[in-house]
């Protein structure tokens, strides 16, 4: 088959060019495929790992319905050994935590919120949820210095009055009456004006009195 001139011409540039630079394309465009295949690898690697910690997740719920505390714990430390990083083991130490406390194991309790504290979950509601209740759990472990302490962490502005109204029970417990009054007076002041705890933090800072 013949070519004219300027077809020529046009072949013997596509030699040239793909003479000089052809390796460097094809690396380039492996490259970007293998790149692809790995995140495409990778997306449906965490979709498995997320049904994987779901039901466990699900059978945590349902352990902790049936009341089996011991089963709770030990798959509560299954999905936390396995999947330390995800959602599902942050709320199964919540979830792990508060039946442990219902059932009045508080050292359980307390040791499945320090580990979500520890754990580097970076939602903030979710931190301020557990520092609440672990200092509920030192509450009732008359720990009151300890529970003060999670008490002056940082949380997001929203749960000040729940914070305030907290820190008033303790120091209560403790005997500071002074100190609760003032608490529970910033606690309602932080509340807003149709909170449904407002009654119930007048009514604790009424006991107190003047």
């Amino acid at each position: 088959m013949a070519f004219d001139l300027q077809e020529q011409e046009q072949i013997d540039w596509i030699k040239t060019f793909w003479a000089q630079w052809g390796k460097l394309l094809s690396a380039v465009v492996l490259a970007v495929l293998l790149s692809y295949l790995g995140y495409k690898g990778w997306q449906m690697y965490r979709a498995a790992e997320s049904a994987k910690a779901a039901t466990i997740y699900s059978q945590l719920e349902q352990q902790v319905q049936a009341g089996t505390l011991d089963k709770v714990k030990a798959t509560a430390a299954a999905l936390q050994s396995a999947h330390p990083g995800s959602a599902y083991a942050a709320n199964a130490a919540l979830l792990a935590a508060k039946a442990a406390f219902d059932k009045g194991d508080l050292a359980f309790a307390r040791a499945q919120l320090k580990w979500l504290l520890a754990s580097g979950q970076q939602d903030e509601s979710l931190l301020a949820v557990a520092r609440l209740r672990l200092a509920t759990v030192l509450l009732d472990e008359k720990q009151y210095d300890a529970a003060l302490a999670e008490l002056a962490q940082a949380h997001p502005a929203s749960f000040d009055t729940l914070f305030l109204d907290l820190k008033g029970d303790v120091l209560v417990a403790r005997g500071d009456v002074s100190g609760a009054r003032d608490s529970y007076k910033a606690a309602l002041a932080k509340a807003s004006p149709d909170a449904t705890l407002r009654d119930f933090i007048q009514t604790k800072l009424d006991s107190l009195g003047n």
